[in-house]
């Protein structure tokens, strides 16, 4: 019976650990929002869901949801979007995100230079679509 409780709870665990881990990346790549704005291509959610959701949504790092916040990507307007976009189109370029002891712990997560043109491909898209 005891043994019964233990791997109850532990699937429990692993379940919402999951959720948790899983939740953000599609609730992100179902954005859209009544204020005009795009949703994140799937494309750059991929690369984002790898290298930037861990940190920049909610309940991520509190210095990396001031800057950034992907949970509210949807509530913001077609402007907002677009110069953050922009932003982690410079951040990416620059090597400056992921940070550095991010990089270190998961190198496999770092995007290439490809991942990095697609990311700012879109943002030079959302420029050109600004009213």
């Amino acid at each position: 019976m005891k043994k019964l409780l233990i791997i109850t709870a532990a699937i429990f665990g692993i379940l919402a650990i999951t959720t948790l881990i899983i939740d953000p990346v599609f609730a992100l790549s179902a954005t859209n929002n009544n204020n005009g704005g795009m949703s994140i291509p799937e494309s750059v959610m991929k690369i984002a869901g790898k290298s930037c959701v861990k940190c920049h949504t909610v309940p991520g790092n509190k210095m990396a949801l001031s800057k950034l916040n992907l949970t509210n990507w949807d509530k913001l307007s077609d402007e907002n979007q677009a110069g953050r976009a922009k932003k982690m189109c410079d951040m990416v370029t620059k090597d400056k995100m992921p940070p550095n002891k991010f990089r270190k712990s998961n190198p496999n997560d770092v995007p290439s230079k490809e991942e990095i043109k697609i990311i700012c491909d879109w943002a030079q898209s959302l420029q050109v679509n600004k009213k």
